[in-house]
């Protein structure tokens, strides 16, 4: 079948959304994630990670006079791994922009999550907590993860006005627990609770049912991260549309490039050096030649990544995620 695909995109968009990864380091082994997988192993859970100084010299509020969110949740990081994290979140505090992390909740002490809770306390904010059971449960999908380390950490953080959301994986080893999920997170002081049906295989190597949608043989390629404003930083200082692309972009960085569209486009326009922090503001990222040419790809040949990930049939609507 000939794909008909539609370009729906402009140069640049404004930014209203951030995410960032703050570190290369994770201290649970959750089956499936792409720092796991072998070939990649030596290049993550080092001490590779954005310094403070290197945040303060790039995110400055003034060139990000729409910016919303601030949202700490890389694909390979535990954000709160970071030795300057509570620096990091003071430099944010006077954005007036929601504060968002992502956290397993296995690091720290509980007089560290008081703290953070303090510190978050008079900002607008959220940590997600990644917890995939009510009980040890959780520690069947995050390995290396203690739940009742888990649960006194929250506990903490809620107690001392931290808001909070419970994010819930569901498998086939703990769906029994889904609707239990919904009372002790009220319980324990939760705001919300967050569901994802994972497309991940379940730990006893059987797959999550998902309802299949045939290609349709007219489609449009239309950015989530574009429609929502946002884009993604990762922990080499890499400025890139979005974390779809990161795995690709840091198996670019370890010298493991692929023969694919985004590989092909970093190599004719500099490679890394083209859209790193180290050498660029992130709006001079964006106004380059990578991702100009990301974009422009969309119309003709996508990047594998961005047709699986953002490939619509052209009656669909999509709606912005919101808090």
């Amino acid at each position: 079948m000939v794909i008909k695909v539609k370009g729906v995109h402009k140069r640049m968009w404004k930014v209203e959304w951030i995410d960032i990864e703050l570190t290369s380091f994770c201290n649970i082994h959750c089956e499936g994630c792409f720092r796991e997988l072998s070939e990649y192993a030596d290049k993550v859970n080092n001490t590779e990670k954005l310094s403070l100084a290197t945040i303060k010299q790039r995110f400055k509020k003034e060139d990000f006079p729409d910016i919303k969110i601030i949202n700490f949740c890389g694909s390979v990081d535990e954000p709160t791994s970071h030795p300057e994290f509570f620096d990091i979140i003071n430099h944010f505090s006077s954005w007036n922009a929601h504060i968002n992390i992502a956290t397993n909740g296995s690091l720290r002490t509980e007089k560290w999550w008081t703290k953070l809770a303090e510190i978050l306390k008079p900002i607008s904010h959220r940590v997600t907590w990644g917890v995939d059971g009510t009980d040890k449960t959780s520690e069947i999908y995050r390995r290396g993860s203690k739940f009742d380390k888990v649960e006194k950490n929250y506990r903490a953080f809620n107690k001392s006005g931290g808001q909070s959301t419970w994010q819930f994986i569901v498998f086939e080893h703990n769906q029994h627990q889904e609707q239990e999920v919904k009372v002790k997170a009220l319980e324990e002081g939760f705001r919300n609770v967050k569901y994802i049906y994972s497309h991940r295989k379940d730990v006893q190597n059987k797959n999550i049912t998902h309802k299949k949608v045939e290609r349709e043989e007219t489609l449009t390629v239309q950015c989530k991260y574009e429609a929502q404003n946002r884009i993604f930083v990762n922990h080499r200082g890499n400025v890139i549309p979005c974390c779809h692309l990161n795995a690709e972009m840091l198996e670019y960085s370890a010298g493991r490039e692929k023969n694919t569209k985004f590989t092909e486009i970093l190599n004719e326009n500099q490679g890394e050096e083209a859209v790193n922090l180290k050498n660029h503001e992130i709006k001079e990222v964006m106004n380059g030649e990578v991702w100009k040419s990301i974009a422009d790809s969309w119309s003709n040949e996508p990047i594998s990544k961005c047709w699986k990930t953002c490939k619509k049939r052209q009656h669909d609507t999509f709606v912005k995620e919101s808090l």
